[in-house]
């Protein structure tokens, strides 16, 4: 792999001090090939739940209709919902079982595309399955084994789906930093404040339920302030994490951790987030043991600041 990334513009960060791409080819296009065989696998699960939750019957209109939904929008919704849920099936028991099939690959994208345009046109997005739809984009472009050089290409596009879904944990970071510091010019409370955690939970509880953890947070809203700030730092840094291999199943179970908190919290359900996490992230193929100091001092901010001072340092 790193005959093919010294000289590219982009992958040539990937052959640092802790390489991402360590492991032989073969074993890394094995194990990604058994990843993308589960997520396909994963999927089927996660539509046996929307089975149950999808509730739209031939007098359900859809209220708000996005664009991909405009041509259909005349159809009962009782019959769109069955016929996404049983070609969405066939599909990924196909590709559970011939998980590199570009045609069925090309072909659930596309559905799935129109089942998320679907369900969020009833006057609500629901954001949770954004990135499920980012990472079967991805295996789409999964070469097949009679392409040139199908292992390396295989093994960068999965790279691909992880920097895609790291990406997006870090604009997330990067949109709660740039209004706090917004809010902290205009008002009172910002992120910089330790009562911001706790405006946070007092407006989520004006549409739902309070909780037991949530309301023990708003009496102790200095540890809850504390963990906000521990959040944003983890989301902004999820990106720099990419190029370091022995942080990427770290940083999968700190963003599930997230998740948990948010939703004990503030009652939030991100069912979805195990899945592209643990997939891409725990499960993660580029993986490297390293021991504990050699993590600490790669950790984002850490690793940068401990640079700084030795080339101060190298100076005097």
């Amino acid at each position: 792999m790193k005959e093919i990334t010294k000289n590219h513009i982009f992958w040539k960060y990937a052959n640092g001090i802790l390489p991402l791409f360590s492991k032989p080819k073969e074993e890394l296009y094995n194990e990604i090939m058994t990843i993308v065989k589960f997520s396909y696998l994963f999927f089927l699960f996660a539509l046996f739940v929307n089975l149950f939750a999808d509730n739209h019957d031939g007098n359900t209109k859809m209220i708000d209709p996005l664009w991909p939904m405009m041509l259909v929008n005349d159809i009962s919704t009782g019959y769109l919902t069955l016929f996404f849920q049983i070609n969405l099936f066939i599909s990924f028991v196909w590709l559970c079982l011939k998980p590199n099939q570009k045609f069925f690959k090309v072909y659930v994208f596309i559905i799935y595309f129109l089942y998320i345009a679907f369900n969020n046109s009833f006057g609500k997005i629901n954001h949770g399955s954004h990135l499920c739809l980012m990472i079967l984009f991805c295996f789409m472009f999964i070469p097949t084994h009679g392409k040139n050089k199908y292992q390396e290409k295989t093994i960068l596009t999965f790279a691909t789906a992880q920097f895609f879904l790291l990406m997006a944990y870090s604009l997330t970071g990067a949109w709660k930093l740039l209004w706090g510091v917004v809010e902290f010019l205009t008002k009172e409370v910002s992120l910089f404040s330790p009562l911001s955690f706790r405006n946070v939970i007092i407006t989520q509880y004006q549409f739902v339920d309070p909780t037991i953890i949530g309301a023990w947070f708003l009496e102790h809203y200095y540890i809850g302030w504390l963990m906000y700030l521990a959040v944003v730092y983890i989301e902004i840094c999820s990106v720099f994490i990419f190029f370091k291999p022995n942080l990427h199943k770290i940083w999968g179970v700190l963003l599930l951790s997230l998740h948990l908190g948010i939703h004990f919290i503030l009652q939030v359900n991100m069912f979805s987030a195990p899945l592209y996490i643990g997939l891409l992230l725990i499960m993660s193929p580029f993986y490297l043991k390293t021991d504990v100091k050699t993590t600490l001092l790669s950790l984002p901010v850490v690793f940068e600041t401990r640079l700084l001072f030795q080339k101060i340092r190298n100076k005097n």
